[in-house]
């Protein structure tokens, strides 16, 4: 905003709680006060309390599940509002944490900038959040059938019950399952139970999978990915380019990189440095899909495999894989952020 802030609102979002804590700029709480909105018409109440605040102040909130209709509010009344990551925010470790403590240090780390340089994080519009959850909920519905085929295959291992091929997902298979005959009719209900479990969500899989491919055709960055890069089809493409968002907020590759969990953690103290695993405190689908691709193309691509064959001779094979997942995550961010070829060899620093 064009003006000085004169005042800074930190916001504590629960389900059906806000707490709220305005600073001025000298620090000093002007208004400190508990909020219990229930629904809808209690929570647009608290933004009308607001609304004197919108000219001069600055609101930031966490960034959590619950909060998309209270950011999207403030936004639609053009407030300056800042979504931060909670987890750099670090409250936990004042010592005593309530809702009144946590407002008002996310309303003092606001004023002081701590926030606006160390703890913001990107807040997709709508359209973007939609895109994500198509692709999330796939990816969740897919490892619950999984669970639920493993169910299966338990009972069929504790009986010797053999013939099955590698997927329990074929009309094939589902008709065999279903007429299979058990020494007890609980033992059948079970089985019936947990198959159509099984179909129904292969039936909301398919669905989601085909919503992703009309999302991947109507996009021209991912058709680019799609022809330009080896090894990747319309679902990983989607993935990529919803899940990263607008690449132009990341600082460099190595942020790019933290951000999907490709990063080591790092213990530094004086003169030592301890470099230990992965983070994973990043974008799980994007480290997911990423360690897919690497996979596929150490199976297949002879670039890959060359540069992989002197690394797996001193270093186990996940650690290839993960150094591998993060060149390519790097290779697809210059691409998306300067418009340029995607280059395996450079990639790959050949």
């Amino acid at each position: 905003m064009g003006n000085v802030p004169q005042f800074f609102i930190g916001v504590d979002l629960h389900k059906t709680i806000i707490q709220i804590c305005i600073l001025n700029g000298r620090g000093e709480i002007v208004k400190e006060r508990r909020y219990r909105a229930t629904d809808l018409v209690d929570g647009l109440k608290v933004i009308g309390m607001l609304m004197q605040y919108k000219a001069h102040g600055r609101i930031a909130v966490e960034a959590i599940g619950v909060n998309r209709w209270f950011v999207n509010s403030l936004l639609e009344h053009e407030f300056d509002v800042v979504v931060c990551d909670p987890t750099k925010l670090n409250l936990k470790m004042l010592g005593r944490k309530t809702d009144r403590r946590d407002a008002l240090e996310i309303a003092r780390r606001l004023m002081l900038g701590d926030i606006d340089r160390n703890a913001t994080t990107f807040y997709p519009s709508d359209d973007e959040y939609g895109k994500r959850k198509v692709i999330r909920t796939r990816h969740k519905l897919m490892q619950t059938r999984q669970g639920v085929i493993n169910q299966i295959r338990s009972l069929l291992n504790a009986y010797k019950i053999t013939g099955f091929g590698d997927s329990l997902c074929t009309e094939k298979s589902i008709k065999r399952l279903w007429n299979l005959e058990w020494p007890t009719s609980e033992m059948k209900a079970v089985i019936h139970a947990l198959v159509s479990v099984m179909i129904n969500l292969g039936e909301s899989i398919d669905l989601l999978k085909k919503k992703q491919n009309d999302m991947a055709h109507l996009d021209i960055r991912v058709e680019n990915l799609v022809k330009n890069v080896p090894g990747v089809g319309p679902v990983s493409a989607s993935v990529l380019v919803y899940e990263l968002g607008d690449v132009t907020r990341f600082k460099n590759s190595r942020s790019v990189a933290a951000y999907a969990g490709l990063v080591p953690r790092v213990s530094q103290s004086a003169d030592k440095a301890h470099h230990g695993r992965l983070t994973k405190r990043g974008n799980r689908e994007l480290r997911h899909i990423l360690g897919q691709w690497a996979i596929r193309l150490l199976s297949w691509d002879e670039r890959v495999i060359l540069w992989a064959k002197p690394r797996l001779a001193r270093s186990h094979k996940n650690k290839v894989r993960v150094a591998l997942a993060r060149r390519l995550l790097i290779g697809v961010y210059k691409m998306l952020r300067t418009g340029e070829a995607f280059c395996m060899e450079r990639c790959l620093g050949m």
